[in-house]
């Protein structure tokens, strides 16, 4: 468990490091210009992608334009024409009973007085029309510098002020790249409603609810998309009652619409400027104004933090598949990522419900997190391949060497630390290879060392060291830890049962096992292109003679006092004394390891027999040991029962009370 979440956590380390670093470079990038291609590109693509849509037809514009003063005979320009043709529309579409007339036309200065007269009796007449104020901005300057800027709104003559419903400014904000949004406060001039807010006012509208600062304009296609009729069109229109029934229950809008790009006046660039240069008018965008104030569906946008919050998330999305995936892989996740997010993107601006970002995460962020995750597989390829080579010069495979690499750290530099070893050795290796060709013996070893080794691994121990017949298994943990001594006793136990057992499986062979623990010190060791994985110390040589002390025996499995004191194995163990092993001074403790102990009657006199053993009282103990070898436990008692005979026969001269002595190793 802990190698398993090691592992996880490295993994995950990398992963949440790309994704934020990647969150924060576009982050980053969407608080510089590059945020503006969403004006210049982004928005362009968005109204590219879903086309035009159908404007209301209840809002209608009166067009000033070169076709009507030439039909009329009056000047181009629309403000030199006489009042008196406004006083006869603005009658006319009274008359025909349009519900709200907007001027998106400055009568600021006094003409012909009773041209003047004539119009402010009609505007007071109708009592729904709203004319447009002029707005005049002044600059601060300071060494040559705009330091400031103020706005101020002048009406019309107060004479058409006083007639009018309604008098309000319209100012559209603009970009570098066109125009894209209105106000329906105008911030520069303490909020007051703007003309198109004044409109959807006397509409019904709730204007108090109205959002503050720009709104985001839903626009509905190029120049004409509402309805336009030229002025003269829509006088002779107004002569005829029947006619005139058109403009009932609509709000009608008059203001310069011109056709011809090298007359237009009051035009502005939008995503819908003809390909001939032709820009939306002025009143056209205050008519969409309208519409999107009156229906309520201008275009929303995120807030600043809410936006920048979802491209953070977005790029760091994108950055994810990199740390765990190939480049390949990555690609085509940032692939799958990209076409869902401009699906959604799309069907979202197209519902007229959201503006979202396109250029910044469509564009920006898969360069930023391909380049931070290109250089990410990498960086973590250079290292798999280091690790390989690692892995050659130890001779591990790279999943081992990963493994071991969790736990034991830098396997070049190595590492001391507490382990329970498990020595093993082939009984009577030679007597099996005798006969066999060289090849036969590689297979016959080869299937042995696949069952040992998978039953090592199941229980969670690595195979360190194999030098012919013999394998050296470990298990690192904490020293006070009891699993790792638990799943040692349990690897030992069952290939005891798959090696030793009456019906022994394919691959088996008989095998003696050693259990040990202590510190040891595992890593790399040799010089130069020599170097080996190794585990050196008292306790792997320890270990070994414990392995070999089966042999004298007659037993399978044999661990420490030191490890069965950590072991909670008391049903499959028995003391079978102190004994002093080849190259040690100090007498070890053994006991045996068995799923199958002997009988009570026997553990308990071949314990009497030991501890007369142990108290120098021989033959009380040759006795003991001689009935439980009659009772069939012919390994440990015989050999106690050759013990005793020799010491009987020659004396205790130089005998260590209670050790037997191995004969070799």
């Amino acid at each position: 468990m802990v190698t398993r979440d090691r592992t996880s956590g490295r993994r995950l380390h990398p992963a949440v490091g790309l994704a934020a670093l990647a969150a924060l470079l576009v982050g980053a990038t969407w608080l510089t210009p590059l945020a503006r291609l969403e004006w210049a590109l982004g928005i362009d693509f968005l109204y590219a992608m879903r086309g035009q849509r159908a404007a209301p037809d209840d809002v209608v514009v009166v067009a000033l334009n070169g076709a009507s003063a030439r039909a009329l005979g009056l000047p181009l320009r629309a403000d030199r024409w006489p009042r008196h043709l406004h006083a006869e529309l603005i009658d006319g579409l009274h008359a025909a009973g349009a519900r709200v007339i907007g001027f998106d036309l400055l009568f600021a200065r006094p003409r012909a007085w009773d041209d003047d007269a004539a119009l402010a009796r009609a505007l007071r007449r109708a009592g729904n029309v709203v004319l447009a104020e002029t707005v005049e901005r002044s600059f601060v300057r300071h060494d040559g510098q705009v330091v400031a800027a103020t706005e101020i709104s002048r009406p019309p003559l107060p004479r058409f002020a006083d007639a009018a419903w309604a008098t309000a400014p319209f100012v559209l904000p603009k970009t570098p790249y066109g125009v894209f949004e209105f106000w329906a406060r105008i911030p520069t001039l303490g909020d007051r409603l703007s003309l198109p807010a004044r409109l959807a006012e006397y509409l019904g509208e709730p204007v108090a609810s109205l959002p503050g600062g720009a709104i985001a304009l839903n626009l509905y296609g190029p120049i004409g998309s509402f309805e336009t009729i030229d002025y003269p069109a829509a006088l002779e229109m107004l002569a005829d009652p029947v006619r005139a029934a058109h403009f009932a229950g609509k709000a009608v809008l008059v203001g310069y619409s011109e056709n011809n790009q090298s007359l237009q006046v009051d035009a502005y660039q939008t995503p819908y400027t003809r390909a001939d240069g032709v820009d939306v008018s002025g009143v056209e965008l205050c008519a969409t104004a309208l519409a999107n104030l009156r229906d309520r569906n201008w275009l929303r946008r995120p807030g600043e933090a809410t936006g920048l919050m979802m491209l953070m998330l977005h790029a760091g999305l994108l950055a994810l598949p990199w740390a765990f995936a190939g480049a390949r892989a990555a690609l085509i996740a940032t692939a799958g990522t990209q076409a869902l997010y401009a699906v959604l993107v799309v069907a979202a601006f197209s519902r007229g419900l959201l503006w979202l970002p396109v250029v910044v995460p469509l564009v920006v962020s898969p360069l930023i997190a391909s380049a931070l995750g290109a250089a990410h597989v990498h960086r973590r390829n250079l290292q798999r391949r280091r690790e390989l080579e690692q892995a050659v010069e130890v001779g591990l495979s790279p999943a081992a060497l990963a493994r071991l690499s969790s736990l034991v750290g830098d396997l070049r530099q190595g590492r001391t630390l507490f382990a329970v070893c498990l020595c093993s050795d082939i009984v009577s290796f030679t007597r099996l290879s005798e006969g066999r060709s060289p090849a036969a013996v590689r297979d016959m070893l080869n299937a042995y060392l696949d069952r040992f080794s998978r039953a090592v691994e199941a229980h969670g121990g690595h195979i360190a060291d194999t030098v012919a017949d013999s394998v050296l298994s470990l298990w690192f943990a904490d020293e006070r830890s009891p699993v790792a001594v638990a799943d040692a006793c349990a690897a030992a136990l069952r290939l005891d049962r798959e090696m030793n057992g009456p019906s022994p499986a394919a691959g088996a062979l008989p095998t003696r096992l050693g259990l040990h623990c202590g510190h040891i010190f595992y890593g790399s060791v040799g010089t130069g292109g020599r170097r080996e994985l190794h585990a050196v110390g008292d306790i792997v040589n320890t270990t070994s003679r414990i392995e070999s002390a089966n042999k004298y025996l007659g037993t399978r499995v044999l661990i420490s006092r030191q490890l069965a004191d950590r072991a909670n194995q008391e049903g499959c163990l028995r003391d079978l004394g102190r004994f002093a092993l080849t190259g040690k001074e100090e007498a070890l403790e053994l006991l045996e390891l068995r799923d199958n102990p002997p009988s009570a009657a026997i553990s308990a006199r071949f314990a009497e027999g030991l501890d007369a053993f142990r108290r120098g009282q021989l033959e009380h103990a040759r006795r003991a040991f001689a009935e439980v070898a009659g009772d069939g436990d012919g390994g440990p008692a015989a050999f106690y029962l050759t013990i005793c005979d020799a010491l009987i026969a020659g004396g205790a001269e130089g005998h260590r009370q209670g050790v037997a002595v191995l004969p070799g190793k």
